[in-house]
């Protein structure tokens, strides 16, 4: 599976910045999402899963449907990345 060659990436949609940074775990992989200001809210997860499901279809792959996310002080995290 193809990572992010450094750091996070950043994605603008609808004017706003946000933050992709996709990582190896030792299951498989992480993708955390974070918006740059302000920083995501607990009652965000549902725009966080949107611009993951965008970041992935831009590497022409998809968010693994069975990640669930998890809200990390100010970002979100999904495990199981882009499949």
């Amino acid at each position: 599976m193809p990572l992010a060659a450094s750091g996070p990436v950043e994605l603008r949609l609808s004017g706003v910045g946000y933050l992709a940074d996709l990582q190896p775990t030792l299951t498989g992989a992480e993708l955390r999402i974070s918006r740059q200001e302000p920083a995501f809210g607990y009652d965000e997860g549902a725009l966080a899963k949107q611009v993951a499901v965008q970041f992935c279809s831009g590497r022409g792959q998809r968010l693994d449907p069975r990640a669930m996310g998890q809200f990390l002080g100010g970002s979100w995290r999904f495990d199981g990345g882009c499949v």
